[in-house]
């Protein structure tokens, strides 16, 4: 009798092991199923929530950015009815910048400019120090007295052009010549807006649109709104312009 109640009682034992393994076995596989529904849920969530806000996309080359350039109270050159707008974001100071406008901006002139087809603006993009930020100033004021005298003053500004690693803008120099190409200059108002830097506003007001239209650097060209990639490169611009000028027509 004795050895049967033992093995009674080890089948007790055994059922009982056997049950407790089942109920950890559905146990775990329910937390499993319920960690996994909770992965899922947020998974579709955050995918809602994505779909729900516009994705802010990147600036990038040679597509049209979703920033609209702002040319009101911008210099340029040609007429204000050409079919083509092409802007230069640029800083004094910066050696690549006089390269374009040695080399690239007369060939516009020539073949663009003067034939009406293009309007060129100059927007700052003051990157390289206090020395871009006073040089800018200086312009700006010329603009504010005489617009028509802006063009020459920015011309001779490159021309004096230093070594971009010394602080060749000073206030005499921008003083001297603004004298030598500013007719009727305000001397005094001139010399103030430099002290006072009262052009600070308008200076940053271009550069935050050139951060918002995602300009890596200076120089950096747009033609009708569209960042050009190479735009130093004449044969490049040249291209763009004329794309920009067929489209027109259709």
């Amino acid at each position: 009798m004795s050895g049967k109640k033992n093995e009674f009682q080890k089948a007790e034992k055994d059922l009982e092991s056997r049950n407790r393994k089942r109920r950890i076995v559905v146990f775990s596989s329910v937390i499993v199923i319920v960690l996994i529904a909770a992965v899922i849920a947020m998974i579709y969530r955050g995918q809602l929530e994505r779909e729900a806000k516009p994705q802010k996309k990147q600036a990038t080359h040679r597509t049209e950015q979703a920033t609209a350039i702002n040319y009101n109270g911008q210099p340029f050159i040609g007429s204000s009815n050409a079919p083509v707008k092409v802007v230069e974001f640029a800083d004094y100071r910066c050696p690549y910048c006089k390269q374009f406008e040695e080399n690239v901006v007369p060939q516009l002139e020539k073949n663009y400019i003067d034939t009406n087809k293009i309007s060129l603006y100059f927007i700052n993009y003051t990157i390289l120090g206090p020395g871009s930020q006073l040089a800018a100033n200086a312009a700006e004021e010329v603009f504010h007295q005489n617009p028509k005298a802006f063009w020459a003053f920015h011309d001779a500004l490159f021309k004096a052009q230093g070594d971009e690693n010394s602080e060749w803008v000073t206030k005499q120099l921008l003083t001297d010549i603004a004298k030598r190409t500013v007719p009727s200059l305000d001397l005094k108002a001139f010399q103030n807006a430099l002290d006072t830097e009262s052009n600070k506003n308008v200076i940053a007001r271009d550069n935050q649109m050139a951060e918002e239209l995602g300009v890596p650097g200076t120089p950096t060209v747009f033609v009708n709104g569209t960042m050009i990639d190479g735009a130093q490169d004449y044969t490049v611009l040249k291209q763009a312009i004329d794309q920009a000028l067929n489209n027109n027509k259709q």
